[in-house]
């Protein structure tokens, strides 16, 4: 029963009360990959959960204590569960993650289905550019993104090219190779599918939300390799009343003030051992259901 209580306090907390906070956070705009890794570590932390809490509501008899607390309550004389004890968290487990790989690979499916439209309808109507590896579509409003998929291609309409700057232009071009690069459509397809399939879940609800702009700051990350922030943040507000064509990544979609604000005063990024902390959390978090429900 205690162990069944202590799955239910972790559940509370990555399931109702840590999504909302992580998503107002002040320091994931310091980090965005981090801050996309810990999303994906409460949805992964959230599913252990539920698997090792229906494993002890189903049998709770599994697992015997060991060490002192076999000693404290006078079970000394009766071995362990052992190995066979592990199968069916195991099982359980495998079938919740199957469960929500499914409904990824869903998602992508879809995904998948309008980039190949896209990237059929581009072939027709967009050409190459004579003066860089872009596409040019004969388009008045100003705007570029990219098509991941085979044969990735990055867009730029006329409007754009000719409102850009060589050095905008640069600019655009290093965030784009970022997000073909990073593959960050399959992250945004996965989240936003986990995030219709289940709305009434905080952490899947709000992944949905933060983590297509977090990989766009992780682009801008990117490009900021190439460029200044004063540049890529006017190439960012030249672009960003363009469309924003379904199944691509748009250089000025997705919460275009909160990047260019993060661009132009937005502080140092978080220091070594804030990251490495961070991280360490990231890659523990899943883990502690498996220690409640299974461990010592």
């Amino acid at each position: 029963m205690i162990t069944v209580l202590a799955l239910g306090v972790f559940l509370a907390l990555v399931g109702r009360a840590a999504p909302k906070p992580l998503a107002r956070a002040a320091w994931v705009v310091r980090a965005p990959r981090l801050a996309v890794a810990a999303w994906v570590a409460l949805l992964a932390a959230a599913a252990m959960g539920a698997a090792m809490t229906v494993h002890q509501l189903l049998t709770p008899h599994a697992h015997r204590p060991f060490g002192l607390a076999r000693w404290l309550t006078g079970l000394g004389d009766v071995p362990p569960a052992g190995a066979g004890g592990h199968v069916e968290p195991v099982l359980l487990a495998l079938a919740v993650f199957c469960a929500a790989a499914g409904v990824v690979g869903a998602g992508w499916v879809r995904a998948g289905r309008a980039r190949v439209r896209h990237r059929a309808v581009l072939d027709l109507v967009g050409r190459p550019a004579g003066d860089g590896p872009w596409l040019v579509v004969e388009d008045t409003r100003a705007a570029a993104w990219c098509v991941p998929g085979r044969g990735g291609r990055i867009v730029f309409t006329r409007g754009a090219l000719d409102r850009l700057t060589p050095g905008h232009r640069a600019a655009v071009l290093a965030h784009e190779r970022a997000h073909l690069a990073g593959r960050h459509h399959l992250l945004v397809a996965g989240a936003v599918a986990l995030g219709r399939a289940l709305p009434w879940f905080p952490p899947a609800r709000l992944a949905a939300e933060q983590v297509p702009v977090l990989l766009e700051m992780a682009a801008d990350d990117a490009a900021l390799r190439v460029t200044t922030p004063q540049v890529l943040a006017e190439a960012l507000c030249a672009v960003a009343a363009g469309p924003a064509p379904g199944g691509a990544l748009a250089a000025g979609g997705h919460a275009v003030v909160a990047r260019v604000k993060r661009l132009l005063v937005a502080g140092p990024g978080l220091r070594a051992v804030q990251r490495g902390a961070g991280w360490a959390v990231v890659v523990l978090l899943p883990t502690v259901p498996v220690l409640l429900g299974c461990g010592p």
